[in-house]
């Protein structure tokens, strides 16, 4: 029969599982809590638009701004002779897809100096479905800002661009999207689009 000695040599032991038990459970909880929040915070990232995966390929390039918060930018660059349309897919990098709730960046258009007379049309769409179009004349330079509202992320981002130029005088224009991308959440959505063709 064992003494009172030798049963409470065995009380240590079983401590000393249960410490290494809690151990690991609070490792484990630590790892989770941390991919966790990993992955809600890349899920809040924009889905930028970069390559596109049908038509016209435009010219990719990133940039850092300067300042404190060093700020990255997206641009997407054509020259347009005619007619240009470019299909993109939201790229997500984390393998997991959010509701967008908004399209945004900023397209800019420029024309040579003897073509102001010239008139640019462009239409984005939305699976299919137009959220945005406009027609432009008389400067040499036009921004327009592409914030408009969208009711889920989409499978495909389509742009269109033309104009009245392409001839010898007027070969071809250049057209830069800024930070084409889907994001969450949005604030004033861009204008509605007029329904118009290109």
């Amino acid at each position: 029969m064992p003494s009172d000695g030798e049963g409470d040599e065995g009380e240590p032991g079983t401590r000393h599982g249960v410490g290494c038990v809690t151990g690991w459970a609070v490792i484990l909880v630590v790892v989770v809590a941390v991919t966790g929040l990993a992955l809600f915070f890349g899920a809040t990232d924009p889905l930028y638009l970069t390559r596109a995966h049908h038509g016209a390929t435009p010219v990719f390039r990133k940039e850092t701004g300067g300042g404190p918060r060093h700020l990255e930018h997206h641009y997407l660059t054509w020259d347009v002779r005619k007619r240009v349309e470019s299909g993109f897919r939201p790229e997500d990098p984390h393998g997991f897809r959010f509701e967008g709730r908004a399209l945004g960046g900023e397209l800019t258009f420029s024309v040579p100096r003897n073509c102001i007379d010239r008139r640019i049309r462009w239409q984005i769409r939305v699976d299919g479905d137009p959220v945005g179009s406009g027609s432009l004349r008389w400067l040499r330079t036009y921004t327009v800002k592409t914030d408009f509202a969208i009711d889920r992320t989409p499978d495909s981002v389509e742009i269109t661009m033309a104009w009245d130029g392409g001839d010898a005088d007027c070969p071809s224009f250049s057209a830069e999207w800024k930070d084409a991308q889907v994001v969450r959440d949005h604030g004033d959505p861009g204008p509605r689009p007029d329904g118009g063709g290109i």
